[in-house]
């Protein structure tokens, strides 16, 4: 299919949907990826966290809880602590004038702690013991961070009532990890305490000491514990709660009862532990807010607003987590910058999944408007353009078009020459005329396509009318296509008269073929007929020249006329195949042997090779055979000047048990050029027939084509201008069973064969082989042989026997060219005679001589015949005929005599011809069959077309005859329908007519038997014409001249057929195939002069 915009834009859509749909779920699926990313790292961050709230608040309660164990476990000490002695280090100088720093230890192994006097007169005194709750204090802070998992906070017991602070550790100490205090942090940390302890506010004071063996520490530490933030401490915040040791426990230089206070010191960067499991975690800035007490750590105000977990922020990401009682609220922000950079390949692919999108959508829509958008504009033109261009040509097409609704019959749409020819306008109906309302009513019921071959217009002017149910703007339609025919109309009335007008010329051509071949049959008839009949009787050598004359000139008019008429009848289509049994090879030698003088007569070489796969028998039309490959054989040896004419018979089977018969005629004629080929099987065609002395009339080749095409074949033609010609033909045919073949019995001969052409030696040597023989061609100029052996000469190869020749010789030639007085030759043509020959030659084998066909002995038929014929030459040539053939004749000159002859005789057979006056044959046939006569009726006519045997038949015929018949066939028609009267009334018998016939010394011979009937006006002629003969006969026996005996027995046969006698023509046909095959048999000899005395009885009672 032509490709179109509309198509092309159609398989991009097809193919952009297709990627959709496989590039849309991949899209999706990576965005998804990707925001499935981003949330599992933000929960991934917001996991972290609250993972570092929980600790920060578990660190702000293991805090508390060490404030708060410490007061329970001092409410339960009864005096002064268990530790009584505790020396401290020589002062060191604080970075605050009158500051003194102190660094105690109670023990070796012990925590050490620093000790801070803000006022010098409430410093110890050298040498003088330490407040024990110290050293106390200290180991209860290295007993309680041991046991924690947190990292150990600083912590702090401060006298509220003097100036003296201890610090756990000690200044500069490591407290294992972290950081270690330092002397700034202790200053501002007791700075900051000392300022919210002289605030006005309450202090929560210590519950009872049997209050807290009840009472759970860590559930409710905010009853005990407060928390606050001191200046200069960033990101840190301070825990304070009574201390409650006892007054022993500490004691103040003035005598005052101590107030002592545990603080602990909570530092973000304290907590560790977490960024040794996990990374560190990022963000911008923390607030911590109590509930109670406010905000904690964090600079500037913490977010408000947000609610607990993430929120989205202009300035970033804010995680607010509150503690599960509520205490304590934790505020994390994370700049948006800072998340993209800590999470880069987010941004990153972000970004590039946009860029790409970009860049595939900037791609997308240049393809989009390249392959859909610009094509789609480009249909659309040429939409237009031809919609435009459809409406223009609708308008001026010579064509009426118009739309009609189906419902109602409107004009939906209409061309000019519509609306004119239909007298219609658009959207109204056609006008109500007697023509339009069948049109209507065809058309609108229509379901498929149709036409109306004449439909009126309102002028009157006929139009051909097409339509086709379709769809116009929404609604069911029919189109219709209106063509004025009017031009055609009166061609259609001219082709009318002129094929009425050839029908009338090919009747007349037929009528006048008919009419001539029986015009030219009938006389042509009666000069045959009567040329015949002359034949049997005596004449001189010039005489017969003149009859062979007339004879040949005779046949070829007829044979003219005859293929004449198989033109016509094959282009009437009345030629047709009859198949029969017959043999490829005798057809093929018979035929050649016919051609043996023509060839002769120009000097030039003709013989047959037939290959020994040939099938002895076949089925098919063996006269149409012979009649192709007669015209073959005398065109080739018309045009050849000089050299040979070969015929070659190949057979090859075939996988169908069918044979393959290829016929060839191969000549060293003039040859044929290239041009003049594909003209040659033309009829009436002659190649140059100015320049060639050879004449014909051209349509010989051309039935030959027709009838090659007949039998599925054609005839192939090779040529070469001065070389020759090839005419080859194949014709496929079924083998058949014919008759039994009695073949040479050639075992253990040898033979030497000598030919003028090699390939007629290889052929014949085949053939001889094939029958025992062992044959081989003669080789050099004076061959040699055994006293048995066999020198065959073929076709005037070698007029001499060899010189040295020691065994039999054989010469089988041409018997047309053998001299007056010679021996009789071996028919060269002949492969059996050839193969008899030397049987009989070597062995002595007995003749066997052909069968006597019911042609060749022409028994007395004894028939009553009657004849209808009009024509009086006609009349008596079938008279002569009939009565030759041994039927006495009845005449009548037309039907309606022969009706009347009928009823009053009796008689065995109707001869009639079929076109007579008053009553011609198929009249009569019918009046006699009407009448119940069933006797043979035999129709007689000068026309050979193949619809006459059809009428001829269908009138009760038993069989029909074309003029000019010749007697043999007169006979075997005869002999068909008609038994013979002493065949029904005679007992066949076992001994054959010629012996029969034959006297002998024992049995008299019976003068009234064998009276010949010869007419009156015959029988001086027959009897000086037999005496003649005899004599010549008897003298030529005495000489043993061969050639003059078979002449004068072949005369006599004849002339004794025309008197009847049968039995003695049957003799001398015998006797004389006799000599044909053995020109030295003895025995024929004596027989024939037994025969000659038989003959001189019976000339006496003539």
């Amino acid at each position: 299919m032509q490709e179109t915009p509309l198509s092309r834009i159609a398989r991009t859509s097809r193919r952009l949907n297709t990627a959709l749909f496989g590039i849309l779920p991949v899209a999706l699926i990576l965005i998804g990826a990707l925001l499935w990313g981003a949330q599992r790292i933000i929960k991934q961050e917001e996991d972290r966290l609250l993972m570092d709230f929980a600790v920060l608040v578990g660190y702000i309660h293991e805090q508390e809880g060490f404030l708060i164990q410490f007061s329970k476990e001092n409410q339960r000490l009864d005096g002064r602590p268990p530790i009584e002695h505790v020396e401290l280090g020589a002062p060191m100088a604080a970075s605050r004038p009158d500051f003194r720093l102190y660094r105690g230890q109670h023990a070796f192994v012990a925590m050490p702690f620093s000790l801070l006097c803000r006022y010098p007169a409430d410093c110890p005194a050298a040498g003088s013991p330490v407040p024990a709750a110290s050293g106390y204090f200290a180991d209860f802070y290295s007993t309680f961070w041991a046991n924690s998992y947190f990292p150990s906070a600083a912590a702090f017991l401060v006298n509220r009532t003097d100036s003296v602070t201890v610090a756990v550790p000690a200044i500069n100490v490591k407290p294992g990890y972290g950081v270690p205090l330092s002397e700034g942090t202790l200053l501002l940390v007791d700075d900051g305490v000392r300022a919210w302890l002289n605030k006005p506010q309450p202090v929560t004071t210590p519950p009872s000491a049997a209050a807290a063996d009840t009472e759970i520490i860590d559930e409710q530490p905010d009853r005990t514990v407060q928390w606050f933030r001191a200046p200069g401490l960033n990101n840190r915040m301070i825990g304070i709660m009574a201390a409650g040791l006892p007054d022993a426990a500490w004691s103040n230089r003035d005598g005052k009862r101590a107030e002592l206070f545990a603080v602990t010191l909570l530092s973000r960067n304290r907590i560790n532990i977490y960024d040794k499991a996990l990374p560190s975690i990022q963000y911008d800035a923390f607030w911590l807010s109590h509930r109670d007490e406010g905000l904690m750590i964090g600079d500037g105000p913490a977010p408000v607003g947000g609610h607990d977990g993430l929120n989205y922020m202009a300035d970033g990401l804010v995680m607010q987590v509150t503690d599960p009682a509520g205490r304590w609220t934790a505020h994390y922000r994370v700049s948006y910058g800072n998340f993209f950079q800590d999470n880069l390949w987010l941004p990153v692919s972000a970004l590039l999944a946009l860029l790409l999108s970009l860049a595939g959508g900037i791609g997308y829509q240049r393809w989009y408007s390249r392959r859909v958008i610009e094509p789609a504009q480009i249909a659309h033109r040429d939409i237009a353009e031809s919609e435009e261009f459809n409406r223009t040509l609708i308008q001026t097409a010579p064509i009426a078009l118009c739309v009609l609704a189906r419902a109602d019959g409107d004009v939906l749409f209409a061309n000019s020459l519509a609306l004119e020819w239909l007298g219609a306008a658009a959207g109204q109906g056609l006008r109500d005329s007697p023509a339009a309302q069948p049109l209507l009513d065809q058309v609108l019921h229509a379901t498929e396509p149709g036409t109306i071959e004449t439909f009126h217009a309102d002028d009157g002017r006929p139009l051909y009318v097409a339509y086709s149910p379709t769809r116009y703007k929404k609604q069911s339609v029919v189109l219709c296509a209106f063509a004025d025919i009017s031009a055609r109309a009166e061609i259609e009335r001219t082709l009318a008269q002129a094929k009425r007008d050839a029908d009338k010329a090919s009747e007349a051509k037929s009528t006048f073929l008919a009419t001539m071949s029986h015009e030219i049959r009938t006389p042509l008839y009666g000069v045959l007929g009567t040329l015949e009949l002359m034949g049997m009787t005596e004449l001189n050598t010039e005489q017969r020249q003149h009859l062979e004359r007339i004879q040949n000139s005779s046949v070829i008019l007829l044979q003219l006329i005859s293929d004449i008429l198989d033109i016509t009848k094959i282009e009437s289509g009345q030629l047709a195949l009859e198949s029969s049994v017959f043999s490829p090879r005798d057809l093929v030698e018979s035929c050649t042997r016919s051609f043996a003088a023509m060839a002769g007569q120009k000097g030039l070489l003709l013989f047959a090779c037939v290959d020994g796969s040939v099938a002895p028998w076949v089925m098919g039309d063996a006269v149409r055979i012979r009649q192709i490959l007669s015209n073959l054989l005398s065109n080739a040896i018309k045009f050849t000047e000089s050299g040979h004419v070969i015929v070659r018979l190949r057979g090859a089977n075939l996988q169908d048990g069918a044979q393959r018969l290829t016929l060839q005629v191969v000549d060293t004629g003039i040859g044929i050029g290239k041009s003049e080929q594909s003209q040659l099987f033309s009829p009436f065609y002659q190649i140059d027939s100015a320049s060639h002395t050879v004449r014909g009339a051209g349509i010989g080749l051309s039935i030959c084509a027709r009838l090659a095409k007949l039998m599925d074949s054609q005839i192939r033609v090779t040529s070469e201008l001065g070389l020759g010609s090839s005419f080859a033909l194949d014709l496929v045919l079924q083998p058949a069973d014919g008759p039994a073949i009695e073949l040479p019995d050639l075992h253990g001969i040898r033979i030497q064969v000598r030919s003028p052409h090699r390939e007629l030696t290889d052929n014949v040597c085949l053939w001889l082989n094939r029958w025992g023989a062992t044959a081989d061609p003669a080789t050099g100029s004076q061959p040699r042989g055994e006293r048995d052996d066999v020198f065959l000469d073929l076709l005037g190869a070698n007029d001499a026997r060899p010189v040295n020749w020691a065994g039999h010789y054989l010469a089988a030639g041409d018997p047309w060219a053998s001299a007056p007085g010679a021996p009789e030759q071996i028919d060269g043509h002949d492969l059996d005679s050839i193969g008899f020959a030397i049987a009989r030659l070597v062995r002595g084998d007995p003749v066997v001589p052909p069968a006597v066909s019911a042609d060749a002995v022409l028994d007395p038929l004894d028939l009553q015949v009657l004849v209808a014929e009009d024509n009086p030459i006609n009349q008596a040539t079938l008279r002569h005929q009939l009565e030759q053939l041994g039927c006495t004749v009845t005449v009548a000159a037309d039907g309606a005599e022969a009706l009347s002859l009928w009823e009053l005789g009796a008689y065995d057979l109707l001869l009639t011809d079929v076109n007579m006056p008053k009553m011609n044959g198929y009249e009569l046939t019918g009046t006699l069959r009407e009448r119940g006569f069933t006797q043979p009726i035999i129709g007689v006519t000068a026309n050979a077309m193949r619809d006459e045997e059809a009428r001829c038949m269908a009138a009760g015929m038993n069989a029909w005859l074309v003029k000019p018949i010749e007697l043999s066939t007169l006979r075997r028609h005869l002999g068909n329908v008609a038994p013979r009267r002493h065949d029904k009334a005679s007992p066949p018998s076992d001994t054959p007519p010629a012996a029969a016939a034959t006297p002998n010394a024992d049995t008299p011979t019976n003068s009234d038997a064998l009276s010949p009937l010869v007419p009156a006006q015959y029988r001086r002629l027959f009897r000086e014409t037999m005496e003649s003969d005899l004599a010549k006969l008897e003298a030529a026996i005495a000489q043993r001249d061969v050639r003059v005996a078979l002449q004068t027995m072949h005369r006599m046969r004849g002339a004794l057929v025309m008197v009847k006698m049968t039995p003695l023509s049957s003799q001398l046909e015998a006797i004389e195939s006799r000599l044909k095959r053995n020109d030295r048999d003895e025995q024929a000899f004596q027989d024939t002069l037994t025969l000659i005395v038989e003959l001189k009885d019976l000339l006496v009672q003539v």
